[in-house]
């Protein structure tokens, strides 16, 4: 008698598939490393790749996007730009080395700006002839696999001699719109005189105005160098500009412009004048939920200051319209801000204790759209050690709290991570978690990106100092809201956290450290939803859960750690 074979049912196979790739280890490929003296790149061809652009996917995984020398020369096929698609554990989702996005022979780009935007991104970017200058900015849109969506770029502007002689990529941004977006840059004349310019560009690519038509020149004429134009924008299609001279005592202007591209405020509002103005190249725009603007900046004097300007155009807080966010007489300078959890954050690199010239610590303050400073009026410090070029950033994490980035130690060897608390508090031991050791890799200057995920953890894009055999490399690297390098899987087999029996039906019993004990142990189902809550390690009931797939979450030893558990 012949035997028959039983085939499983349709659900039964998927069940067991999923069951298969939950208990599974992964698949060995690219990931975000683990060890701080490990580099992940992103690209590492020849020649230089630099001014990388990055954003989140929206499920835990990032787009960087990046100038690329790899085939760039005069003679040659000219600069590219590239991007990847890493997913949250740092797998790429695109080629090795990077998709390129754009190239066209013997051209330059000198200026590059990605968002997402749509279905996919939006890059935007200045070329030209090497050596000279850019004479056309472009734009083009990509699909979310970095497939061009219009048959060739737009020309956002072109220079046009002998009045225009050469299109800037100083100013650049791309400010999404619920109709498009726009681009703003600045324009050079000959003569020497600088303009700030823009254009709007609907979902197809065309443009809303006629070549260099909106150009701005703001009061007092012809003083305005190319490089100490701003934008963002102002949440009803529209945006906000700040200008300076950039000079010593020379104030600092802000206008608003409308959807139409018409100015807003019958006149310029000044955000600071005689001392309190700064270098051009340091200030940052940022706005809150109410559309109100806020700039940030450290003055000529080295005070960390912000300032708040209302839609209408007027000043948001009392004479003289800004706030000092550290009284200290050191020096203060190289500011980042963001706006995160109702507050204004700003780091800077601080001179107060150093022995001289290039010798800072990095400290930080927080002030409300009230203009109330939340900790010392010194600012709290989050590096406290001597650092050459710390140039911090921030990144939004969990919990109300940011996580700050900085370079330290004497050859920048270590580029180190601290969690600041929402009370001002450093949630990590001192000096910070080394995020990367390797100082010919580490980030370079001010080209790294931080970008922070829903989960608290953030990741973070830089171009490294141009180490030989391959030049400046695009590098990445991940740190978890807990302080670990690790995913709390890898956490959780670091410190010997498991469970059994695995599947299981009623009850899960915990394998832990000898001492250690788990704290807030919660289940989660595959849509991450709690679905119970365990005040006792010993006793893990799972009686009443229907069958599927679980996440079980814990802290251990100060790190956060989970377990993936099949019910059946």
């Amino acid at each position: 008698m012949k035997k028959s074979t039983v085939f499983p049912a349709p659900g039964q196979l998927l069940y067991g598939w999923l069951l298969l790739c939950l208990l599974l280890p992964e698949l060995a490929r690219a990931q975000f490393s683990t060890v701080a003296s490990q580099t992940q790149f992103v690209c590492n061809a020849t020649n230089n790749q630099f001014g990388v652009q990055a954003f989140a996917d929206g499920s835990g995984g990032s787009y960087s996007v990046w100038i690329d020398k790899r085939n760039g020369n005069n003679a040659g096929l000219g600069t590219a730009i590239y991007a990847q698609h890493l997913d949250a554990a740092g797998g790429p989702l695109l080629p090795a080395n990077g998709k390129r996005l754009f190239q066209t022979g013997s051209r330059d780009i000198f200026g590059l700006r990605a968002i997402p935007w749509q279905s996919g991104l939006l890059v935007a970017w200045v070329q030209g002839a090497f050596g000279v200058g850019g004479d056309t900015v472009r734009c083009q849109y990509y699909s979310a696999a970095g497939d061009a969506q219009w048959s060739i770029p737009t020309v956002v502007a072109y220079r046009t001699l002998p009045s225009v002689i050469y299109e800037s990529e100083q100013g650049l941004n791309i400010i999404p719109t619920s109709t498009g977006a726009t681009i703003t840059h600045a324009l050079a004349l000959n003569g020497g005189s600088a303009r700030f310019t823009f254009n709007k560009i609907g979902p197809t690519g065309v443009l809303s105005f006629p070549n260099n038509d909106r150009q701005t020149v703001v009061v007092p004429v012809g003083i305005f160098a190319s490089d100490y134009y701003h934008t963002v924008g102002d949440g009803a299609d529209g945006f906000y500009m700040v200008a300076s001279a950039g000079g010593l005592s020379s104030p600092i202007y802000a206008q608003r412009f409308s959807a139409a591209g018409a100015a807003v405020w019958a006149n310029y509002t000044t955000i600071s004048a005689g001392g309190a103005s700064g270098r051009g190249s340091d200030w940052q725009l940022l706005t809150d939920p109410a559309n109100n603007l806020y700039v940030a900046w450290t003055s000529n004097g080295g005070d960390p200051l912000v300032a708040k300007v209302l839609p209408s155009g007027a000043l948001g807080w009392a004479s003289p319209g800004y706030v000092a966010l550290s009284t200290d007489p050191a020096f203060q300078t190289n500011p980042h801000a963001i706006w995160h959890d109702n507050a204004l954050w700003m780091i800077w690199e601080d001179a107060r204790g150093g022995s001289g010239s290039f010798d800072y610590k990095c400290y930080a303050q927080k002030i409300d759209a009230a203009g109330t400073l939340a900790w010392t009026p010194n600012g709290v410090p989050v590096y406290s050690l001597s650092a050459a070029y710390p140039r911090p950033k921030l990144a939004p994490s969990d919990n109300g709290s940011v996580m700050a980035f900085y370079s330290t130690d004497t050859n920048i060897a270590n580029f180190r991570a601290q969690k600041i608390l929402p009370t001002g508090a450093m949630a990590f031991a001192a000096p910070g978690v080394i995020l990367h050791s390797i100082a010919d890799n580490r980030p370079y200057e001010f080209d790294y990106v931080p970008v922070g995920q829903p989960n608290g953890s953030v990741q973070v894009y830089w171009s490294s100092p141009g180490a030989a055999p391959t030049g400046r490399d695009i590098c990445a690297g991940r740190i978890q809201n807990s302080g670990t390098l690790l995913s709390t899987e890898r956490a959780a087999d670091a410190l010997g956290f498991s469970v059994y029996p695995n599947p299981t039906t009623n009850e899960l019993r915990l394998q832990l450290p000898t001492g250690a004990q788990p704290n807030g142990l919660r289940l989660y189902d595959a849509q991450g939803r709690l679905a119970r809550t365990f005040a006792d390690a010993a006793a893990l009931s799972l009686r009443g859960l229907p069958a599927g797939l679980y996440v079980l979450r814990a802290t251990l030893a100060g790190q956060q750690v989970s377990r993936r558990v099949a019910v059946e």
